[in-house]
């Protein structure tokens, strides 16, 4: 749980920061990188792409460029959609079921949402810091019977929401991405939710 609690820090850290020369160097610092490596060979050339540019000793010539490139695909005018809603509704929309659907699930599990946040629950951001934190608490677990029901909201979570939209998504920044930088994030989060999906939390009551 702990190991992919960090994972799962880290992929929403990709799409909730922008790439700074300060967030490089965390990175950089921690090692977090590595916390992707090791799951699949496919995906771990995906990571190593990712891993060579963070810590590339020209990445501070490349931060303009990727901050350019992060508001045209996470900003605007044309965005990348960063939100399940729009993936899932008949609409196309933000603000729709799903969006509200996903809430419940964060109140069930006890996790507040600031009224403040600049973004709908939906976010993609936000789904994967949701994960994060139901790995969090499943390992905090202090004993054995404390810890299913955190496996069953992870189960639950990806098979009424993040199987469904992750990959069109990924597929989508892909396409639109310019950068091997923002490739690499799109193919290193549907590799790994997939991969975590079929090796882990689909076995969870096995």
């Amino acid at each position: 749980m702990k190991a992919r609690q960090g994972v799962y820090d880290l992929l929403r850290c990709f799409f909730l920061q922008e790439p700074t020369e300060a967030l490089f160097q965390a990175l950089r610092e921690e090692d977090i990188i590595k916390n992707l490596s090791g799951y699949h060979p496919e995906l771990d050339e995906e990571v190593q792409l990712l891993g060579g540019i963070i810590s590339s000793p020209g990445v501070q010539q490349l931060v303009p460029n990727l901050l350019l490139e992060f508001t045209r695909l996470f900003v605007g005018p044309s965005p990348v959609p960063l939100y399940e809603s729009v993936y899932r509704s008949q609409s196309g929309l933000v603000m729709q079921e799903e969006t509200l659907a996903v809430r419940k699930k964060y109140m069930e599990a006890g996790l507040v949402v600031h009224p403040d946040r600049s973004f709908p629950d939906d976010h993609i951001g936000a789904e994967l810091e949701f994960v994060f934190y139901l790995c969090q608490k499943a390992a905090e677990a202090p004993k054995t019977e404390e810890l299913f029901p955190w496996l069953k909201m992870q189960q639950v979570f990806f098979l009424d929401h993040l199987n469904h939209w992750v990959p069109p998504l990924c597929d989508r920044l892909s396409q639109e991405a310019e950068s091997p930088y923002f490739k690499g994030i799109a193919k290193t989060t549907k590799g790994f939710i997939a991969w975590d999906f079929e090796e882990i939390v689909s076995h969870f009551f096995d």
